[in-house]
């Protein structure tokens, strides 16, 4: 990606949403997409254009609980840290946009963590919320002997959910 240098990963878990706007008569088919690093091409060999699976009659209320993971590059420019987070319904044609949102990494990047309810808007009108299980590991020097503080890509895991068990994936 233009020689830019990565500093860590974000591992992204796009749980659920709630409060979707559903026009139809039947449940939509529902799905996340989520953007870092700038617009770039699909094309692109880092793909920083991400969906997750279709929740097939999800409605209002879909559930993916999809692990998306993004790296995070070096360059502290606003398209390198801002996220952009949609949800479609996926038509036979063109998909509908059901809500859209922009979310600042730079703070999680900073703590580390990030597990809230994000607002969707279409045309600054909010059109529900999605939930959002945000984890940053950085690609730090590994210290002799131990994996625990920079652990390589391939061994990065999900920490464990602040939502409780119950909550996770309840569709009401």
């Amino acid at each position: 990606m233009s020689g830019e240098e990565e500093i860590g990963t974000l591992i992204i878990v796009v749980l659920k949403a709630q409060n979707l706007n559903d026009k139809h008569f039947f449940k939509q088919d529902v799905y996340a997409q989520l953007s870092l690093n700038g617009n770039v091409s699909l094309m692109s060999d880092e793909g920083t254009t991400k969906k997750t699976k279709i929740d097939y009659k999800g409605g209002q209320h879909p559930v993916w609980d999809s692990e998306l993971r993004f790296p995070i590059m070096k360059n502290t420019a606003k398209k390198f840290r801002e996220l952009e987070v949609s949800c479609y319904a996926k038509e036979h044609r063109d998909d509908s946009l059901l809500g859209e949102a922009k979310v600042d990494m730079t703070p999680t990047l900073k703590s580390g963590e990030f597990d809230e309810w994000v607002p969707l808007q279409v045309n600054a009108v909010q059109r529900g919320e999605i939930y959002l299980e945000i984890t940053y590991y950085s690609n730090g020097p590994a210290p002799p002997q131990s994996s625990l503080l920079a652990p390589s890509t391939s061994n990065l895991t999900r920490r464990p959910s602040k939502m409780s068990a119950a909550d996770r994936l309840y569709r009401p």
